[in-house]
């Protein structure tokens, strides 16, 4: 699968990834993968256990020498009441700072996606996701379109993805400001991680259509909920993404 482009990224040191299911998840995994997002934003460990098993599996990502984790991305599918409608849920998203850029969330999404439309290949798929501000520009600079969580909406298709919404924040115990449209997750920047990224950085279109909608995301515990299906300008646009990052020369600006 997709997952065999890492041997050819030109990046050092090389990772690989590794599928865990949720019946293998073990309590030491579990503890494994809380200190490398504990490192980055401030979690609870009972917190991410609740949200991990919620889950179907995780994608790991290891260096090859010394089989170190350097992030994780957790993934499981859901019904929508829609013909023929399935969802993919991302769950939580961790890379560490000096792998990051390298295209590997956008990997992991794509590999979960392609081993599901295999299994449902008549299905209309539907990504959702409650993220970061960093998750969510990392994701949506990759498509050609997305849409924003509305709760507010309640009539067709905007209708079921909300119901799908709040199923995927009540299973992770997110409590959801219908209001403004934000899910408290419980879940804080640390300074130290908000100081690696550059003025530039949130200035960003992404960025700023981010905090648009969640002005406080540096202190309010909150991420922003959006969906997009995977159509082929979608598609095109993810795949596109990727193998720039992972076959790009190390060292040139993503």
């Amino acid at each position: 699968m997709l997952q065999h482009l890492l041997r050819l990224s030109r990046h050092s040191p090389a990772v690989e990834l590794e599928t865990v299911r949720r019946e293998a998840m073990s309590d030491a995994l579990i503890r494994e993968l809380h200190a490398v997002a504990n490192s980055l934003m401030a979690e609870d460990l009972e917190h991410f256990r609740v949200h991990a098993l919620s889950n179907e599996l995780v994608h790991l990502f290891r260096r090859t020498d010394t089989r170190s984790l350097v992030g994780f991305q957790f993934w499981k599918t859901a019904p929508i009441a829609l013909p023929r409608g399935r969802i993919i849920l991302g769950g939580k998203l961790r890379i560490l700072p000096e792998f990051r850029n390298r295209g590997l969330h956008l990997l992991s999404g794509l590999t979960f996606y392609f081993q599901d439309k295999l299994r449902h290949p008549l299905a209309r798929h539907y990504r959702l996701s409650i993220a970061s501000l960093f998750g969510f520009v990392s994701i949506t600079e990759a498509l050609a379109r997305y849409q924003l969580f509305q709760p507010q909406q309640r009539t067709g298709e905007l209708s079921a993805l909300r119901e799908a919404f709040l199923t995927l924040a009540g299973e992770s115990h997110f409590r959801v400001d219908e209001e403004r449209g934000l899910f408290f997750v419980n879940i804080f920047m640390k300074p130290e991680t908000l100081a690696r990224f550059s003025p530039d950085y949130f200035q960003r279109p992404a960025a700023r259509a981010y905090a648009a909608v969640n002005p406080e995301f540096r202190t309010n515990g909150s991420y922003v909920g959006f969906w997009f299906r995977f159509t082929p300008d979608n598609l095109a646009s993810l795949l596109g993404t990727t193998l720039r990052k992972l076959l790009r020369n190390p060292g040139t600006q993503g």
